[in-house]
């Protein structure tokens, strides 16, 4: 008998009351929201949810994932504005782009499907299960999509979120969860589902991940936050760094070539960790590339003038973080250079040992770098990777060329003759994530990255002749 919605919120109440009696918490005693002022309330308040989350019919989890993706649209604007005034990085027009794709295109149950097996002997059902609280570290860079995008595909799978933002952003994070959980709550799912404390600190990462009721760990950052995952002793999923380079060749549309790159080394201002980072350009086509890329707004850095932006934006090996995010104008003003009102970043010819090759810059200026060949090209490429395993674009007509990169570089995301977010289901066919798992192996991360395995089988029984 399939139940209706009013004996599902009957179980439900039911299961908190329960729930109540065994731990002794409501799940929302000194939360507002899903905010709550230390680690064990939030953890066991995310339990208590969590529990309350399976026990309700699949039909009644799809309409909580809707009412996280209409909430999330809705309010795109606001959470780009508020997200920009917090951290100070990228743009805001990009930021609520960034909002809409999380709540539009993040993968819900539709990916939960089960699996039967069956012959004589009988039958096998395999199903996705939860595993839990999971906690999700996230970055300054995009901290509210992130918790659309992990609120979708986390609670798809069963799970509840305990989030645990960067201290640069935590104010748009909370306010984020609020606004998500009130909109849970009005769809008839538990409070809670979503939670984070009201202070980000370190101490609360690493007694959110070690608490007991917690699972699982994601993460998505710097070296600290990925640590702090992989040596929680619980099951880990990391999202590393990346430096993707690209790679043009002569046989490439030069004109559209130039195009994606810009596209997607600009956007919002090329703090996303799959944006292009350096171009390695064979000679017979560089000139032409770069000429096309000032058709696009790419403003080209005279050899004083890439002095000049080199010395402001790196310092020790590093980019000064004041500038990470900043607009390409503000950078170069800064410098002392006066480029056209269109401007949107710079790009500059440098040699393969300038300093930029090699960093994750995450600003909108662009190092280019001449090759003799596509043999070349592909090998400096690689060693700018650096190994990170993350993302690598090509841009060729030759797919011998396009399968030789994507053998040769070994990441996680090769995109050919697109921009970088074509990986990410924008303008590509693909999966979108704002988690892309390069460390722990499991890539662009979905409903099934956070559900486990479960297997009913029924030896001898529902056979049929």
């Amino acid at each position: 008998m399939l139940l209706d919605e009013e004996r599902i919120a009957m179980i439900v109440r039911e299961v908190v009351k329960q729930l109540q009696a065994s731990d002794g918490t409501t799940g929302r005693a000194g939360g507002e929201d899903g905010i709550f002022s230390d680690v064990d309330a939030a953890a066991r308040a995310a339990a208590v949810a969590q529990r309350c989350l399976v026990a309700m019919s699949l039909g009644q989890r799809d309409k909580i994932i809707r009412a996280i993706r209409e909430t999330g649209e809705a309010n795109a604007q606001h959470f780009a504005r508020i997200t920009v005034d917090e951290t100070g990085l990228g743009r805001y027009e990009h930021k609520v782009q960034k909002n809409i794709n999380a709540a539009r295109l993040s993968p819900g149950m539709e990916e939960l499907g089960q699996l039967v097996q069956g012959d004589d002997h009988g039958i096998t059902i395999t199903r996705r299960a939860p595993y839990g609280v999971i906690v999700s570290i996230t970055p300054t860079t995009h901290p509210t999509p992130f918790v659309i995008n992990h609120g979708i595909i986390m609670l798809a799978g069963g799970n509840t979120v305990f989030f645990c933002p960067h201290p640069r952003a935590q104010r748009c994070s909370r306010e984020a969860i609020q606004i998500l959980n009130r909109a849970i709550v009005a769809a008839g799912g538990p409070p809670n589902c979503l939670v984070a404390v009201k202070e980000a600190t370190l101490d609360v990462v690493n007694a959110a991940c070690s608490h007991p009721l917690v699972d699982m760990v994601t993460a998505a950052g710097g070296p600290g936050v990925v640590k702090a995952a992989l040596s929680s002793g619980k099951k880990a999923v990391a999202a590393g760094a990346a430096n993707p380079p690209v790679v043009v060749d002569e046989t490439a549309d030069i004109a559209r070539a130039a195009q994606d790159i810009i596209r997607g080394a600009w956007f919002d201002n090329n703090i996303l960790c799959i944006g292009e980072k350096t171009v390695f350009a064979v000679d017979p086509i560089a000139e032409e590339l770069v000429g096309h890329m000032k058709n696009h707004g790419a403003y080209l850095l005279s050899a004083d003038e890439a002095t000049q932006v080199t010395r402001l934006i790196v310092k020790d090996g590093h980019i000064v973080g004041d500038w990470v995010g900043k607009d390409g104008k503000v950078i170069l003003q800064a410098a002392g250079i006066t480029p056209p009102p269109s401007t949107e970043g710079a790009i500059m010819v440098v040699p393969y040992d300038h300093p930029l090759v090699k960093i994750e810059q995450m600003l909108p200026v662009l190092p280019i770098v001449i090759v003799s060949d596509f043999a070349q090209g592909l090998k400096l490429a690689l060693e700018s990777e650096q190994g990170f395993g993350h993302t690598a674009v090509i841009h060729s007509q030759d797919v011998e060329r396009i399968s030789l990169f994507t053998r040769t570089m070994q990441t996680t995301i090769v995109v050919a003759n697109g921009p970088s977010f074509a990986s990410l289901g924008i303008e590509g066919a693909s999966n979108f994530a704002h988690t892309i798992a390069s460390p722990t192996g499991e890539g662009i991360c979905g409903p099934w990255t956070f559900t486990r395995q479960q297997n009913l089988t029924m030896a001898g029984g529902l056979t049929f002749a």
